[in-house]
């Protein structure tokens, strides 16, 4: 029986390398956005329901997967664990920005103002951008040996 004899990799969090890979994921996400609406690629979402395609959700899931892969890379260890850890960030701030944003429109406008919560979509959301994260962070362990 043989036993292996390397030393474990850590699974350590990198609070600089998350960070980076959070701040490059939002200025991509926003910087994707801006292109992608003054090239006409989104429209109004309510323009026509049900057959308007948004690239939104394919720019975020791309703009977290290159955070993710980032923060691995810097990491340098438990790529994967920092790519997850960027997701988080990413989806704290995130929903924090809505609520601060939604509260504006609450006070202006009153509470009819929201729409109904989709939690689906909301559970569905979070999914793919953990899942974004943890893809890229775990490449960057796979590649980055």
């Amino acid at each position: 029986m043989r036993q292996n004899t390397s030393p474990a990799r850590p699974m350590t969090l990198r609070p600089h390398a998350i960070l980076i890979g959070v701040a490059v994921s939002y200025l991509l996400q926003v910087g994707g956005g801006y292109l992608a609406a003054t090239q006409g690629i989104v429209r109004d979402p309510g323009a026509e329901l049900g057959g308007d395609f948004s690239v939104l959700p394919i720019l975020q899931f791309g703009t977290i997967f290159i955070g993710g892969y980032l923060s691995g890379r810097l990491a340098g260890v438990a790529g994967f664990i920092n790519g997850i850890a960027v997701s988080v960030a990413f989806i704290l701030i995130w929903a924090g920005l809505n609520a601060y944003n939604e509260a504006k429109l609450v006070e202006e406008f009153g509470p009819l103002v929201l729409p109904p919560m989709n939690m689906g979509g909301i559970v569905l959301g979070d999914i793919l951008n953990l899942s974004a994260g943890a893809f890229g962070g775990w490449l960057a362990d796979r590649w980055g040996r």
